[in-house]
């Protein structure tokens, strides 16, 4: 894994799993309204179902943390950063992939901390030969730290990432462009969510069967 690499795009497995399950429910319900013939309960709430499946869409298939030469790019539900390498200050994983920038903390939705049940299943050969800025006193690591994890495959990544930048220079003499973080919101999503919501309310207040 070189700096020199093209970038690579990382995905919440979990969340991916939970967006299967979230849309065979949404898709239950016009179908269940089919077979008992309740037409007009497709209208009523068609809305909603739609509404919901674009919501399980944002929350967890959506989002993701793509590694690049050119920085960090997390997108979240309804924003999205660029992060230039330069700006990164601090890597951690509590409770999910966290970078402090300079000019604030960006918190990666797609890269979460695993729970209980995942650390105890941890074999300490996985946590050997990690980035150096993965550990902390005594050579510990964090839970979000191991690599089987959503949030330590993906530190994993921008950590070895930005140490070779970090140690070859290139983020002191500037050689990288870039200091700063770019914000920009996901206005489709959010107008798509707004637009269904009007939908969805329409058909509970105005449609009887």
């Amino acid at each position: 894994m070189r700096a020199t690499e093209d970038s690579t795009t990382l995905y919440s497995r979990s969340g991916r799993g939970f967006a299967v399950i979230g849309w065979l429910f949404c898709l239950g319900v016009p179908v269940t309204l089919i077979v008992d013939h309740h037409y007009l309960g497709m209208l009523r709430y068609g809305g909603i179902v739609l509404l919901a499946a674009l919501l399980v869409w944002i929350l967890f298939w959506a989002p993701y943390v793509t590694i690049a030469p050119s920085g960090v790019t997390v997108r979240n539900l309804i924003r999205i950063h660029e992060v230039s390498w330069p700006a990164i200050q601090l890597i951690d994983t509590k409770y999910a992939l966290n970078l402090t920038t300079s000019v604030g903390k960006i918190v990666a939705w797609a890269a979460p901390a695993p729970g209980r049940l995942g650390t105890l299943r941890t074999a300490p050969a996985e946590l050997r030969d990690l980035p150096e800025s993965s550990y902390g006193p005594g050579h510990s690591i964090r839970p979000g730290d191991i690599p089987r994890s959503d949030s330590g495959h993906a530190a994993l990544w921008v950590r070895r990432y930005w140490e070779q930048l970090r140690n070859a220079g290139y983020l002191d003499s500037a050689t990288i462009e870039g200091r700063g973080v770019v914000t920009r919101w996901l206005t489709r999503e959010i107008l798509g969510i707004v637009g269904l919501a009007v939908i969805a309310a329409a058909g509970i207040l105005f449609v009887r069967y």
